[in-house]
């Protein structure tokens, strides 16, 4: 994961990820200065600097009447985000209290942009610790989405314990990772079957992915279905295991 991209997961916009981390090469400067560094106008910097002085990413300072835009120190950001989570941990009894019990969510949500499909994604690696879930998809058209981002998923997935089982399209063979750290136990569908879209089902959702939806993705939280997909996955993943010249993790 890139810079950029690990900033904007602490809730950064592109710009203002990426004027952070150029204060941070020019060792603090003033607006002016720093807008014509980045090519950008200096109308556009002031807004984007006050709004990073807000959230604890830039300091100011004055000197001769001029505001100078320091960087605020990597180490302090996290000490800043450390603070705030650890102060929502210590309301999470009370928050559990107000909590309506047994509420089941049910129906279709439609993900529309790439940052949201990565915060679920982000959300599975809690939700899922421990857990397996089960996957029909193409690598390459998942990866194409964002291919540093969603390699580093795998990996995180793994670290957290979490198992899948994969039914891939067989041009997903020359990419698909095989380490066995992965906890990853896939198969490959035969050559005549192409797609790009890709279905994770879960115990209680199911998630569609594809590009040529006009929605990103889809989450299907209909009870009844995810024993429909699940059972076809089986009956699938059953099938293709005959053929025993495939791969299997």
């Amino acid at each position: 994961m890139n810079n950029v991209s690990t900033l904007k997961n602490l809730g950064l916009s592109d710009q203002e990820a990426l004027i952070y981390l150029e204060l941070l090469k020019l060792g603090g400067t003033q607006a002016s200065k720093l807008a014509k560094s980045m090519g950008i106008k200096r109308t556009t910097v002031y807004p984007i600097l006050k709004k990073l002085a807000d959230s604890g990413f830039v300091t100011v300072y004055f000197r001769k009447n001029r505001r100078y835009y320091y960087a605020q120190k990597p180490q302090r950001v996290a000490s800043l985000f450390g603070k705030k989570l650890d102060s929502f941990y210590a309301m999470i009894p009370l928050l559990e209290s107000l909590e309506k019990k047994d509420v089941q969510m049910s129906g279709l949500r439609f993900i529309e942009t790439l940052d949201e499909l990565k915060q679920f994604y982000t959300g599975v690696l809690d939700e899922y610790r421990d857990k397996q879930y089960c996957i029909i998809g193409s690598a390459q058209g998942w990866e194409d989405l964002d291919m540093e981002w969603f390699r580093q998923f795998r990996y995180d997935r793994g670290r957290n314990n979490i198992k899948t089982k994969l039914l891939l399209t067989e041009d997903s063979r020359e990419i698909n990772p095989v380490e066995e750290k992965l906890l990853r136990d896939f198969r490959y569908v035969p050559s005549q079957y192409q797609f790009r879209s890709t279905i994770d089902i879960f115990e209680d959702q199911i998630l569609v992915v594809s590009p040529e939806l006009s929605s990103l993705a889809i989450v299907i939280q209909i009870p009844a279905m995810y024993d429909i997909f699940k059972a076809m996955f089986d009956m699938l993943w059953d099938t293709v295991g005959l053929d025993k010249t495939l791969d299997i993790a």
